[in-house]
């Protein structure tokens, strides 16, 4: 069995060349915060964080684990993807790190773009009310109303059931309330109604990532990436799985279309692109996408551990 547990505020082991098993994401999460931790075989659990922000996880077996976390004061707050793998853990007690942040851009929320109806919907023959109610949940969204945009979505659902596009839209938004498990039911049947539909494909596979599930999200997100080729979140989460299943150049090659489509979408990709530097002892790359990610959101909640490690880097190599 591993306890699983948040360290102390240090400089993490991998930087100092020594081995350790810490996470690569270097961010601690708030103050009572709720963390959660899933398996592939199964495992489910959630803990709070006490008022420094640590927890501890105890009796962990051995295996790979997904964790997240939400801050119940903050629904706009989310984590990136953090994977652990404790089944070749050298110790009983490992530390890892998550990172609660607020969206990239913040001075200036984006507008929902105009509501589009696919052919596939112009077919349907959606109802004007069903689809009025669509449009207003998705402003709503927009503008984090979240319960008023859910009952919107119920609406247009109740009010037309084989609208799929609702039904992938309210999983998106369920992702962003912290409700998973109901957003996965919804990809589910907008996916039963349209088996093609980008934005559920890409909702599934966000889900499957959450869950461990990196294989089967990989699937997802490929297929998705068929259906909407120029969304940057379909090319960074499927970059994200390929590093949990430790297959470098195609997670490469995703995070880096991931930022050509979007930089600033996209920008957590620097720091995953930097741990797979790292992994291959490749310090000046890892330094530079560092410095990239920092220059693109110099405010970061981690952002002075992030220059921390870069420095220590760059100092590493002007050493003979």
């Amino acid at each position: 069995m591993v306890r699983l547990r948040s360290p102390p505020a240090k400089l993490p082991a991998p930087f100092q060349g020594a081995p350790c098993h810490e996470i690569e994401e270097l961010i601690s999460a708030a103050a009572r915060s709720v963390v959660r931790i899933t398996g592939q075989s199964g495992l489910d659990r959630q803990v709070f964080t006490d008022d420094m922000g640590r927890f501890e996880i105890a009796n962990l077996p051995r295996g790979r684990y997904h964790l997240s976390a939400l801050n119940p004061a903050a629904t706009d707050q989310f984590t990136d993807p953090v994977e652990l793998d404790l089944s070749r853990a050298l110790s009983n007690r490992v530390s890892v790190n998550i990172f609660l942040r607020n969206d990239v851009i913040t001075t200036s929320p984006k507008k929902e773009k105009p509501v589009v109806i696919s052919v596939a919907e112009a077919r349907q023959d959606v109802p004007k009310p069903a689809r009025k109610a669509f449009e207003q949940a998705l402003k709503l969204r927009g503008t984090k109303q979240y319960e008023q945009s859910l009952e919107r979505f119920n609406r247009s659902i109740e009010l037309f059931p084989p609208f799929f596009q609702a039904f992938a839209e309210r999983g998106h938004l369920l992702i962003a309330m912290g409700r998973a498990p109901d957003a996965a039911a919804d990809f589910a049947r907008a996916l039963e109604l349209n088996s093609r539909y980008g934005p559920a494909l890409r909702g599934s596979g966000i889900c499957k990532f959450q869950q461990g599930k990196y294989a089967e999200a990989v699937q997802d997100l490929a297929r998705a990436a068929d259906a909407e080729p120029g969304n940057a979140t379909v090319y960074l989460f499927m970059g994200t799985s390929y590093v949990a299943l430790d297959r470098r150049e195609p997670a490469r090659a995703a995070l880096e279309k991931a930022l050509s489509l979007d930089p600033s979408a996209a920008v957590r990709a620097h720091v995953h692109l930097a741990n797979l530097y790292l992994k291959e002892n490749r310090l000046q790359e890892a330094a530079g996408e560092l410095q990239a990610y920092l220059k693109i959101v110099p405010d970061a909640p981690d952002a002075e551990k992030l220059r921390a490690i870069e420095a220590q880097l760059r100092a590493r190599l002007q050493k003979p």
